[in-house]
């Protein structure tokens, strides 16, 4: 009896995007992703997440099973193939989820994705090939491919495209009372801890991935 309201409920732009993630994902796996494989897909903050998976169960686009795990209402009202509009956008190179290396060479032009249009509706995107496995806590590994929107500042827990004096990488901002950290997502590498002596600047914030799956299978 609800279903026609909650599918004329406003659901915001972001919600939408998660709404999309979650459904790629249960199509392809059969299981609802976790939070943190979501907000690591975006980019974004775990919390944040949380409130928007509770506003979608609200406006009925998630629903809870008798156990109380979370699972989507009907994929196919709330995910259409034909209201998804894709754009080509360059893949500028190979950027380390390991030790820092030097800028990145701009390549655009030798290969494109294709991804949502609504990513770049906030500003400009990318693509950089992951090269390395500090991140793969937050399910990146070698060979996805990660977008990137320009953006100079970015929040605590965002993973960015940064560079450390003059050599770049993908780690998770962390602010500190004191400083600022890059921290790995592999407890076999150290954090990044800035100091006012290193040259600092956020290229970029990481707004999606494009997992290569059948190419990470052999190795951690």
């Amino acid at each position: 009896m609800g279903q026609g309201r909650h599918k004329e409920e406003n659901i915001t732009r972001r919600q939408a995007e998660v709404m999309q993630e979650i459904c790629r994902f249960f199509s392809i796996y059969r299981k609802m992703p976790t939070m943190q494989q979501v907000a690591d897909a975006f980019g974004i903050a775990t919390p944040t997440i949380y409130d928007i998976f509770q506003e979608l169960v609200r406006k009925g686009y998630l629903k809870r099973t008798e156990k109380g795990a979370l699972k989507p209402y009907v994929i196919k009202k709330t995910v259409e193939p034909e209201a998804l509009v894709t754009i080509q956008i360059p893949v500028l190179g190979e950027i380390p989820g390991g030790v820092p290396v030097e800028e990145f060479e701009d390549r655009s032009g030798e290969e494109t994705v294709a991804v949502d249009k609504a990513l770049t509706n906030n500003g400009d995107v990318f693509a950089l090939r992951v090269k390395g496995d500090s991140m793969i806590g937050a399910g990146i590994k070698t060979g996805d491919i990660v977008i990137i929107r320009h953006q100079p500042i970015a929040a605590d827990g965002d993973i960015v495209a940064a560079s450390v004096n003059n050599e770049v990488t993908l780690k998770r901002l962390v602010n500190r009372p004191d400083r600022i950290a890059l921290e790995a997502e592999n407890p076999e590498f150290k954090p990044i801890e800035l100091t006012r002596y290193d040259s600092f600047r956020v290229i970029g914030k990481m707004v999606g991935i494009i997992k290569q799956e059948a190419d990470n299978n052999g190795g951690e």
